[in-house]
């Protein structure tokens, strides 16, 4: 069976380490708008590229939705269920079993000190604000 995983929580809850943990051992791909924001092995977040670059992770999720990769995974913060609709459209348009895996809230502090790309506090609670369950 095709799965597509769809990864939500803040920065710092442990998408990544989960999402890695589900690609484990299986043909599978990881999408992440994160990734695009690597230049030359460092994280270098541009909000002005954003929205390009949320295009490119969907169009790349597609694409291997298309391609039948057994397992796809989108690994973003996913806070509202808009910015992730589109990744279950394409799962299911290309027959995969969707899962929508939601990480528990870390306290904020933890979330800001552990979070791998450094997001502020005041950011990560911007996002909490908005979160929808």
């Amino acid at each position: 069976m095709k799965t597509a995983y769809i990864m939500r929580g803040l920065p710092g809850s442990g998408k990544s380490t989960v999402a890695r943990q589900i690609a484990e051992n299986r043909l599978s791909t990881i999408h992440s708008t994160d990734n695009f924001f690597m230049v030359n092995g460092e994280y270098q977040f541009n909000p002005s590229k954003l929205r390009e670059y949320h295009a490119k992770n969907l169009a790349a999720f597609t694409k291997s939705c298309e391609d039948n990769t057994p397992v796809v995974i989108c690994d973003n913060t996913n806070t509202q269920e808009w910015e992730y609709e589109q990744y279950i459209k394409a799962a299911e348009e290309n027959g995969y079993c969707v899962a929508i895996v939601k990480m528990k809230h870390p306290s904020t502090i933890v979330a800001a000190e552990r979070n791998t790309h450094g997001v502020p506090l005041e950011a990560i609670l911007r996002m909490l604000s908005r979160f929808e369950d």
